[in-house]
């Protein structure tokens, strides 16, 4: 038993859950999809694909089994090696990867928008628009409902708002650029006028 890393994202992520003590994987799916918007997927062959990896690499350990047999829920504990590879990891600086990591499918369609007629392009970005609105209500609802009494990890759920507002705001100089007469290339949008 080795540290074989390097370690994903969704590995340190589950790191971190087991430290604060979310321990079993049906707590972290459940944590994962109240914390929306990652690169990581909360489906169980994941999660407990990283647990054993995670396991099998020293860095967690089975804690206890709780439930009725052949129901039971498995818990696990960071070890030495664990805590030390979780700390290391909260504070080594992001690397440029991590930083450069913005995707939206919703940019990805844009670049290809000019295939559409004029009108068509004002009625597609018009409903990404309502759908943005919609997101950003549903999401706020989300956010008052898993306030925390730690101002630092609501400021995590935080982030997700801030990225939803950035993309609405987007969309709005979006729509003012596929709008007929608009000046091409306005900056911000992704359509250009043929």
């Amino acid at each position: 038993m080795g540290i074989s890393g390097p370690y994903s994202e969704l590995e340190y992520l589950i790191l971190a859950m087991v430290g604060e003590g979310i321990n079993s994987g049906y707590g972290m799916r459940k944590e994962m999809n109240r914390m929306r918007g990652g690169r990581w997927s909360a489906e169980s062959g994941s999660v407990y694909r990283v647990l054993r990896r995670l396991e099998k690499d020293g860095l967690l350990t089975e804690a206890r089994r709780v439930g009725v047999p052949n129901r039971e829920r498995t818990e696990y504990e960071l070890t030495r090696s664990g805590e030390g590879l979780l700390h290391s990891w909260l504070t080594f600086p992001p690397d440029r990867g991590e930083l450069a990591f913005l995707v939206d499918p919703i940019r990805t369609r844009c670049y290809f928008l000019h295939r559409l007629k004029p009108a068509e392009r004002v009625r597609v970005v018009k409903s990404w628009l309502q759908e943005s609105k919609q997101f950003i209500a549903d999401l706020q609802r989300d956010l008052d409902s898993t306030m925390t009494p730690e101002p630092i990890r609501n400021m995590g759920y935080q982030n997700l708002m801030y990225l939803a507002q950035a993309r609405h705001e987007w969309l709005r100089r979006l729509l003012a650029q596929v709008k007929p007469g608009a000046t091409p290339q306005v900056v911000g949008a992704c359509v250009s006028d043929e």
